[in-house]
This record gives C-alpha cells, structure tokens and sequence, in this order.
C-alpha cells in the first residue's frame, strides 16, 4: 500500500498502487485462464482506468477472445486502452455494458489511429448513456466491419443513429441488432430499412423506443427481412393499425418470435397477430405482459385468457 503523509502525521493509504493492483489482477486473469484460455469474465468489479490498461498490457491476454468487462467503471480512456492494446488484436466478443463511457470517448476510439482490436464479431455498449454523436461515431467507423452483434440499449440514441446505420457500409454482417429502451421513431425506422445492413439480421429488438403504429407500420411494410427470426416490439405505443399490418405483413417468412407486450392495440390488432395467416414461422408470440395488474389487457399468449368460452383447437 502507498504511504500518505498529511501534516505530521504519516499512515498507509486505502488505495493499493497500481503493480499492487496488477498483481492482484494477474492472479484473477491467470485462475480464469487456467479453466478456459479463451474467455474471461471480469464483471462488478469496480475496474476502471487503471485495471483497463493492466488487462491491455497483460501478455497472457493473447488467448481470449471473449472479455466480459460489464458492470464495472470503465471511462474512456480505458476505452482507447483497450483497443489500442496488441495483446488483444484476437478479440472477438467485448462486453461493456453498465460502464462510464462518453459520447467523447466513442468518438475518439472511431477516429483513432493504432487500433488493432478490429475483428470483433460481438460488441455491447449497452447502458453508457450515450446519444447519437457517439453511437454514430461508432456504426460509421470502419473498425467494426465485421460485427455480428450490436448491442446499444438502454442508451440515449435515436433517429439519427437509425439513419447512420441505414447508410453504413461498414455494418453489412449484421445478425443481431439490440436498439431496446432508446428513442428511435417512425422516421428513425424508415431510415434504419433505407441500406442493406438488415439484409443478414435474425434478430431485431426495437422494444421500448417510439415506433407508435406508424412506425409499426413501416417496419412491416417497407422491406422483406427473410433472415428475421425474433423481433422485439414490446412497449411502443402500437395501436390497432400497426399491430394488423404485422400480422398481416409478407415481409417477415420466417419469423419465429414476436413480443408485443405493453402496446396500445385492443383486440382488433390481437387477432390479427394471433390468427395470423402471413407469419407461418410464428411458434412463441407475447401480445401483452401484466396482464394480472391490468384486466383491461388480454393476454393472448395464453389461450385461456381469450374468452370464457375458448376450448382451442
């Protein structure tokens, strides 16, 4: 520990210095490492800046491809640590959610020369508050070509992220695309379908944004997505108009997973996603959530919940 000295008086400081810290953090990566040399997990640990730059400086990193950082107090300049750092060129699935990065960190990681991380498949910025300076710094820069998932909920991103990402040429092996709890509308939609960067995708998550019908609307209507497996659209202020058009829609051949939860729509718009004839894929559909705080809502993904009267099939 480091010795502090205020006024006369001398006593050993709380915080270890950092070889004390890297010593430690050594000894935690080499345990994990020992069980599986190509993953580690290093979430709620109160890592920041310093424990960053240990990771990025750590030889033994040269094995794992996924790092699980989420839920710590990463900043951004352990950001740039990280994808600056040659041990770690090999990653492929990074994890930081639940972290303190800023719109000016993002920005400067997608600018920066010198970045070697720039193979990952999987990416998760999940829960850094971020607004769509930085998430469109992100989806235009060319060092994530070859992501397969994204993962940008709970953040503060809107249309103009939808926009940039409608426009990318950097984002064409897109697979999964997690927009969940942000701001994205109608508009924000009909930009987001605009590109090819949904032609790949299997699962979608808009839930929570402002899609409201029309946007609903235009997501079924605007273009085919035939990889589309799960879609997300829970809590959008759907109404009638837009939950009949996606249960009506041809664009979507096999879609096996659809949440609808805590929309608008009343039963016009339920039966016309439960009785569907268009999403013959369709095997798990949630059309409300809560039903038992709320008798308004019909649950129709549990039959018995339709009517009295339902006896099935």
């Amino acid at each position: 520990m480091a010795i502090r000295s205020d006024g006369n008086t001398e006593y050993e400081a709380n915080e270890p210095t950092y070889e004390e810290k890297a010593a430690a953090l050594h000894e935690v990566i080499q345990q994990q490492l020992e069980q599986d040399a190509t993953r580690l997990v290093l979430t709620g640990r109160y890592y920041g800046t310093d424990e960053a730059r240990i990771i990025a400086e750590y030889e033994p990193m040269r094995s794992v491809k996924t790092l699980d950082l989420s839920d710590n107090q990463l900043a951004d300049e352990a950001l740039l640590a990280l994808f600056q750092s040659p041990h770690l060129a090999q990653l492929e699935d990074l994890n930081l959610s639940i972290n303190f990065v800023t719109e000016a960190g993002v920005k400067q990681l997608a600018e920066a020369e010198g970045v070697v991380v720039t193979h990952l498949k999987a990416l998760s910025m999940e829960d850094n508050r971020l607004k769509d300076p930085a998430a469109v710094a992100l989806v235009t820069s060319p060092h994530f070509s070859e992501l397969e998932v994204l993962n940008l909920g709970w953040n503060e991103v809107a249309d103009a992220t939808a926009q940039a990402l409608g426009g990318s040429d950097h984002m064409q092996s897109l697979k999964t695309l997690i927009l969940e709890r942000n701001y994205i509308t109608e508009a924000g939609v009909r930009a987001l379908f605009a590109g090819s960067v949904l032609d790949h995708l299997e699962e979608l998550n808009l839930a929570s944004n402002k899609l409201m019908g029309e946007g609903a609307t235009a997501l079924a209507t605007l273009k085919s997505l035939p990889r589309l497996k799960i879609l997300w659209l829970g809590n959008n202020a759907i109404d009638d108009a837009g939950a009949t058009a996606l249960g009506t829609s041809t664009h979507f051949p096999h879609l096996e997973k659809l949440y609808m939860g805590r929309n608008y729509f009343g039963q016009p718009g339920g039966d016309a996603l439960y009785y569907t004839k268009t999403l013959t894929a369709l095997q798990t559909l949630v059309l409300t959530e809560g039903v038992e705080t709320n008798p308004d809502f019909v649950n129709y993904s549990r039959p018995e919940l339709l009517r009295p009267d339902y006896e099935g099939d």
